[in-house]
């Protein structure tokens, strides 16, 4: 099965050759200022299961010093996929697939940095930052665990 998704306005588009099972939820205050909510919900992909179909030239980046990078397209604002840096992964937003998915959240992170507000939570809560790259994967089962 192929799950595709695209930004808002559709000019950015891809495709997964696998179908993610697992996404976190990160309250981290640049996720939330990123979503404009309190966290985003992403998923990670093998780079090898996942294809840009369209719009790669629309595609704007914006990096802070510290390594935090987000990758938006440039006529929606849409924030889109992006490969992780020094790694074979490519992180996914999960409200651009196209497909209702079976996906269920491996864990929340950075919940002390989360708004009074923001009360969803899973039932793997993690108060500080991903530890490494390494976890998140794990986490994710991305390797088919």
């Amino acid at each position: 099965m192929t799950t595709t998704g695209q930004c808002l306005c559709t000019a950015v588009r891809f495709s997964l050759a696998v179908e993610p099972r697992f996404f976190y939820r990160c309250h981290c205050s640049l996720c939330r200022k990123q979503t404009g909510v309190g966290h985003n919900l992403a998923t990670l992909v093998n780079a090898r299961d996942f294809r840009w179909e369209a719009g790669q030239a629309s595609i704007s980046s914006w990096v802070k010093p510290g390594g935090y990078r987000n990758d938006f397209c440039a006529q929606c604002g849409s924030t889109v996929p992006n490969p992780l840096r020094g790694s074979t992964y490519v992180w996914i937003p999960l409200g651009l697939l196209d497909e209702d998915l079976n996906v269920q959240c491996a864990g929340d992170f950075c919940v002390d940095d989360a708004m009074s507000w923001d009360t969803q939570r899973s039932a793997s809560s993690h108060h500080g930052s991903v530890e490494s790259l390494g976890d998140l994967v794990q986490e994710l089962r991305v390797n088919g665990d």
